[in-house]
């Protein structure tokens, strides 16, 4: 007991020190489940704080935690001593080894392109900061077939403007299975992005804007449409703008707004007015007419643009807390060419009693979601679409319209032991595909002493059958140190 107060003393502290003005390593994205789920619990029951895009700040989380500490005390007390080595000056933040075998070879959702058949994991991140305005944090996933940097980046700044060059995740949606725009799904790209640390008046203002650049593409069209003479394709790297910004309308709701736009790469050179006239004006700058075409430049198109708009609403119904959260994603402008957009909501239940929490997410997406004339194989990087998992249980380029629905279960069975399971549906709206369904349940339990310096181990189940009645399955034991 003496230790763990020590600890928190020495946590808070050090978090007083490196957080005033100053910048914030962060925490993990879809790596720590543990962790992660403390978070959301964190976020679902305080006021004022929804936060709607990752990885999180570990100072900001801190900071929210504060608010809880009377009324949640449990909360406190466990993600106080969760957060602890996110929070120090320096530290290594966490290792993980997965040994697994399974059939088939479908993509794991929102694990960076891994999939059924990848065998060997090792995951662990780090970071140390210099003073209050640098650092450097390295953390990434290496298997059998390649190093999957995740994390992995430098980092200045101050309080208001925070600025990561290097290998950093995005993550740009209040839902937690899925993102519309922007999530896991891929492989994470080069990158330089700002964002604030703390955020700004008591609005809650929260930013976060990158410029990246994407791995090859199979084909990129050289000027703009033209259904008569045929098109021209090149292979070429696009480039991939995101910004996204939220405040809070009242003390229970959360308004977020998000943008994406890719453009440029092989033939397609793009000016900055180009990109200006992108940004403000998406109607007119992309889904041109076959006579609209023939007016302008050859490239006068910038590219593709996804945009969405989020809430997310929290409060207590007898003493039950919950989440209520929705976004309105959308393609160039509302309705697109083809309306191809795309509309999801969940629900989340992070106390049903103190063991248990329930979350219910459902999206649709519209026909042509993640496809674009331009780019020969859409919205996708290194072959898997940058955001919803189910952009990737199709042909390759059918970009059928389709449903899903999951439902997670976290149980805390113990002190010890927990058991977190997730079901997932998909239903392609077209012919050929059969509805899929899906299982994914992890148990894990905390060592009394350490073995080989394991502090935990646990196993993982997959399985289910995909979207052409194919069953496949993995299994996975996993040891985190």
């Amino acid at each position: 007991m003496l230790k763990k107060i020590s600890l928190l003393v020495g946590m808070a502290i050090s978090a007083n020190v490196m957080a005033k003005g100053g910048v914030s390593p962060y925490l993990p994205l879809n790596q720590v489940p543990e962790l992660e789920h403390q978070v959301q619990r964190l976020l679902a029951v305080s006021k004022n704080t929804h936060i709607m895009s990752k990885p999180y700040k570990a100072h900001d989380i801190y900071r929210v935690l504060q608010t809880v500490r009377h009324t949640y005390p449990e909360l406190y007390q466990t993600l106080s001593y969760q957060l602890s080595p996110y929070i120090q000056s320096d530290a290594g933040a966490f290792a993980k080894l997965t040994i697994a075998a399974g059939t088939k070879n479908k993509t794991l959702p929102n694990q960076r392109g891994q999939t059924t058949k990848t065998n060997l994991i090792v995951e662990g991140g780090a970071y140390a900061n210099f003073g209050r305005h640098f650092g450097v944090n390295v953390a990434g996933i290496a298997n059998e077939d390649e190093i999957l940097p995740t994390q992995s980046f430098v980092y200045l700044g101050y309080k208001y403007a925070q600025l990561d060059i290097g290998y950093r995740e995005h993550w740009y949606s209040p839902f937690e299975d899925s993102a519309m725009l922007l999530s896991t799904q891929a492989k994470t790209t080069p990158s330089i992005t700002i964002s604030n640390v703390e955020p700004i008046t008591s609005f809650n203002i929260r930013y976060d804007m990158f410029i990246s650049q994407m791995t090859e593409q199979s084909g990129i069209r050289k000027g703009n449409y033209d259904p008569i003479n045929g098109n021209d394709f090149s292979p070429g790297k696009p480039y991939l703008f995101g910004l996204h910004t939220s405040f809070a309308a009242t003390e229970n709701l959360t308004i977020g707004l998000s943008r994406l736009m890719q453009f440029g790469g092989g033939p397609r050179s793009v000016t900055l007015k180009d990109f200006a006239e992108g940004f403000f004006k998406p109607g007119s700058k992309d889904n041109l007419t076959t006579s609209e075409a023939e007016e302008f430049d050859t490239d006068y198109e910038l590219g593709d643009q996804l945009g969405s708009i989020t809430f997310e609403y929290n409060s207590s119904l007898y003493s039950l807390p919950f989440e209520l959260y929705g976004e309105v994603a959308l393609e160039d402008t509302l309705g697109g060419g083809s309306r191809n957009n795309a509309y999801s909501f969940g629900l989340y239940l992070p106390f049903i009693a103190n063991d248990h929490s329930l979350r219910f997410e459902h999206s649709n997406l519209q026909q042509s979601w993640y496809a674009n004339s331009i780019y020969k194989d859409g919205n996708r990087n290194s072959g898997n679409v940058i955001g919803h998992w189910a952009g990737d249980e199709h042909n390759y380029t059918d970009y059928t319209p389709s449903k899903t629905m999951s439902l997670n279960w976290h149980w805390q069975l113990s002190s010890i032991e927990t058991l977190n399971t997730t079901i997932r549906t998909l239903k392609n709206k077209r012919d050929g595909y059969k509805t899929s369904y899906e299982l994914q349940t992890a148990y894990t339990r905390k060592l009394s002493k350490p073995i080989m310096g394991a502090q935990s181990w646990g196993a993982e189940l997959y399985q289910g059958k995909d979207v052409y009645g194919e069953s496949f399955s993995r299994l996975a034991v996993f040891a985190k140190f």
